[in-house]
Order: C-alpha cells, then structure tokens, then sequence
C-alpha cells in the first residue's frame, strides 16, 4: 500500500463490511512502544478525544415562551437566569424565542457560580429549565421548559483546541494528518453526532482550533465533563489513515505530546470517548465524510 492513497469511500465500504482496522489513539501508542512497525495497510481509523474547555461555547435555544400573538419582538430572555441573546428571526408571534447563550456567561443574582456552561448541563440533563422573556413592549413572561418539549437546541464550539493533533515546533511538517479534518468533517460532541464547521476563532499555527456544531438532543451529560477545574465538552475526531504520511505524522505528535508529560498524556474520559467512536465505526453507525473544502489557519 505503500505510495498509494487510500480512498474515504474505500475506507466506509470496508467500515460497512465490518472489516475496518480501527485503532484509539491509546491503542496506537501502545503498538509503537511495543516496537510494532504499523503500515497504512494496517490501519484504516484512528479515533482521538480531547476533553475541551467551555469558554468557547454557545448554543442556540429555540425557548417556548407563550402562545400566539401575544407580544411581536423579545427584547431579553434568561433561562435559569442566564442572560441569552435573541436572534434574528421573528418567531415570537409564534411564541418562540430563538435565544443565543454563551457558556460563559454568569446567571444574574445567583451565588453559586452558575453560568451557561452549567445551564447546558442542566438542559442535557433533561432538568426544568425556568425562561423569563422581557418583550419589547416591556412585559415579562415566564415559564419552563425540558430538552424534550423544545424544537431546536443546537451546541456550537468555536474555539477547540486539539494540542495533541500538533507538533510542538510550529515549523515542523508533521502535519500532514490534519489535512483530513476539513470542513464537513465527522465528530463527536458528548457522543452525539456532529461536524466541523471550520477553524477556531483562535486557530494559529501555535495554536491550532476548530469550530463544531452538534444537536444536544443525542448528547450525554455524563461526557458533558463537570470537575473541580470546570465544564469541559467530549470531542473526539476520526482521522482516516489514507497515507504513510498521515500515520506517521499522527503518531509522531501523539508520541510527542505523551512524552512532553511526566505521566499517561491520555485521561479516562479521553481514553473512554476514544473507545466509544472505535466501536461506532466497528458497529457500521459512524462512516466519514469526504470533503475538499480545507480549513484555513489548521494547517
């Protein structure tokens, strides 16, 4: 196979057949300190996970407020006293209120800490959420409401940093397995289904981030990671191992950041989510996406 690229349709047929070679990238890094030489032969998927900070998080909340026609515009609305942004579309004749929450932003008049990353927690939890709608006519409405009742509440990450997908030198060309995460791309966000809609907003070359998007309907709280440091999202990509080149650029960077830490680079969570793609792949329920659109500033 050596020389040859391997296809993403290639790759699915085989992933459809229940014959794909799918490796975690623990997995990976075991064969390679077993002293194991891997081939792109060998190997058809490596899945990798990272547990990333909420700061660059938001979602978009399609809240029910009230009936019909009973005020025409929101002018602010909080769920559980975080304050979320009306958007742009005129649904609240509907009495709908198409609401952007930050997960940084902090609840008024609470003194627990809760903000919008908590709040996404308590959604995905299926917990009741309390809506207060402030109209432009100055009326308050309030209600509450559970993931379940709701049309559309979908999770966008803007800013996901992957470290260990990159090369601690800047100048290093170990990069060549990021250029099959494009725009289109496959993930997971919390287990549920997603795809990568382009570079983080901070995506440099020190600095490589992508941005996601995903239904929270499907995800699992129990990834949604809460910890003394915080709130952290499961995001875990599927790289296609279609070159030499690919795999060993991906397994050059997952050596190197193992071997930047004193101890396993890898957590449970990352190892668990890493885990829970492979067997989706091995179970026929997740193919890949092949796309040409390139992300800029990733690579």
């Amino acid at each position: 196979m050596a020389g040859r690229e391997k296809s993403i349709s290639s790759i699915n047929k085989k992933i459809k057949e229940g014959s794909a070679v799918v490796l975690t990238e623990m997995e990976l890094i075991e064969e390679i300190q077993d002293g194991h030489k891997l081939n792109a032969s060998d190997i058809d998927v490596v899945t990798t996970a990272c547990c990333a900070e909420t700061s660059g998080t938001a979602a978009m909340i399609s809240v029910p407020v009230t009936g019909r026609g009973v005020f025409t515009r929101a002018h602010r609305v909080w769920l559980n006293g975080v304050l979320g942004y009306p958007g742009p579309a005129p649904n609240e004749r509907l009495g709908l209120v198409e609401s952007l929450v930050f997960a940084s932003q902090p609840a008024d008049g609470k003194g627990n800490n809760y903000n919008g990353a908590k709040l996404f927690l308590d959604i995905l939890r299926r917990k009741e959420i309390h809506a207060a709608c402030l109209s432009l006519e100055g009326d308050t409405y309030e209600t509450s409401f559970h993931l379940d009742e709701i049309e559309f509440a979908r999770m966008y990450i803007y800013n996901c940093f992957f470290k260990k997908l990159s090369p601690e030198d800047t100048t290093s060309s170990k990069t060549r397995h990021l250029k099959t995460i494009r725009c289109g791309s496959k993930i997971l966000i919390n287990k549920a289904p997603g795809v990568v809609t382009g570079s983080g907003t901070g995506s440099a070359p020190e600095h490589r981030a992508l941005s996601l998007a995903a239904d929270m309907f499907g995800m699992d709280p129990e990834d949604m990671e809460e910890s003394e440091t915080g709130i952290k999202n499961s995001i875990v990509l599927a790289i296609p191992v279609i070159t030499e080149g690919v795999l060993k650029d991906l397994a050059a960077c997952l050596m190197e950041e193992r071997d930047r830490k004193s101890e396993d680079s890898i957590d449970i969570p990352e190892k668990a989510a890493a885990q829970y793609l492979k067997q989706c792949i091995q179970k026929g329920e997740f193919l890949l996406i092949s796309s040409d659109m390139y992300l800029t500033n990733w690579f």
